[in-house]
C-alpha cells in the first residue's frame, strides 16, 4: 500500500471516528441538514406564492359569462349562415 492509499484509509477512520464516536457533531451535522431542506422549502414556497401573485387574479362577474354567451350565440349563427350558403 503506497502512502495515498495509506492517508485516505487514515483520513475515512478519521472521519468515521468522528462521526460515530463524537455524538454532538452527528447532531450537528443531522441539525445542519434539516436546516438546509428546511430553507429550501421555504424558498420553494415563496416562489410559488410570487408565481401566483393571488391579488392580481380577477373573479369572473356575470357579465363576463353573458358576454361569452352573447360571442358564442354569434359565432353559432355565422356557422348557420355560412353552411347555408354553402348548401
Amino acid at each position: 500500500m503506497d502512502k495515498v492509499d495509506e492517508t485516505l484509509a487514515d483520513l475515512k477512520g478519521y472521519t468515521r471516528s468522528l462521526v460515530t464516536e463524537e455524538m454532538n457533531l452527528g447532531n450537528l451535522i443531522e441539525n445542519a441538514v434539516k436546516e438546509m431542506a428546511r430553507q429550501e422549502s421555504k424558498e420553494e414556497d415563496k416562489d410559488t406564492e410570487d408565481d401566483l401573485d393571488i391579488e392580481e387574479i380577477e373573479t369572473l362577474k356575470d357579465e363576463d359569462f353573458e358576454s361569452y354567451n352573447d360571442f358564442l350565440e354569434e359565432e353559432i349563427s355565422a356557422d348557420s349562415d355560412l353552411m347555408s350558403s354553402i348548401g
